[in-house]
């Protein structure tokens, strides 16, 4: 059971972080084959004929052609894949030479408590409604620690955007507004990122007083 979870966690992760290059991948081969298929219907050229092309392609061109052509295919091959883990892969853009920009990090942190928030809140909402049927006063007392507890975090980390004290300040960006990357990861998994949510100072700041 763990390693089907391990190979799953694996499989979303790959797909997750590298999915324009399988879409520009799929892409290319859903073309070729339709294109083959194509040929097929309307003209049946099956894969023969595209291996003796492919044959009497190779008898015209002598070997030091055929190399050079495939240097030049590999060159353009490594100059692609270069450009899409550089430009397409998540978080890039975001500042100079892909930094984040202090506000960026600043709305990615608030981002993230907010959610994480709320996150929690929920799960325990979703254990009470799944035991709706048999609850007592040890799980309502259960589930207001936990709410508590994470209030509790969010106002301990919402207090850093807000009033960051002076040994906060003297710290790198980095880690005053530090984000746990494999909490983000399950929160982007499970929905959370979709919510349309405001992160301003000012929504911080009321949340941070009303709770």
């Amino acid at each position: 059971m763990n390693l089907c979870k391990w190979l799953w966690r694996l499989c979303v992760n790959f797909f997750y972080y590298n999915y324009p290059c399988i879409a520009i991948y799929s892409s290319v081969g859903a073309v070729m084959t339709a294109y083959l298929h194509y040929q097929l219907r309307m003209h049946s050229l099956d894969l023969m004929y595209w291996k003796q092309l492919a044959e009497s392609f190779a008898q015209e061109v002598d070997r030091f052609q055929l190399s050079m052509l495939f240097v030049i295919f590999l060159i353009n091959s490594v100059f692609v894949f270069v450009l899409m883990s550089v430009y397409l892969r998540p978080g890039w853009g975001h500042g100079v030479d892909g930094e984040l920009t202090l506000l960026q990090i600043k709305d990615r942190y608030a981002r993230y408590i907010l959610l994480r928030l709320i996150a929690r809140l929920d799960r325990i909402q979703s254990r009470l409604a799944a035991r709706r049927d048999c609850l007592c006063l040890q799980h309502y007392v259960r589930a207001h620690c936990s709410m508590r507890k994470a209030v509790a975090l969010f106002r301990k980390d919402a207090r850093k955007l807000i009033r960051p004290n002076e040994s906060e300040i003297m710290l790198p960006v980095e880690a005053i507004y530090h984000v746990e990357e494999e909490d983000e990861r399950h929160l982007r998994r499970a929905g959370y990122y979709r919510l349309s949510i405001d992160t301003s100072d000012e929504m911080v700041k009321g949340l941070l007083n009303a709770i």
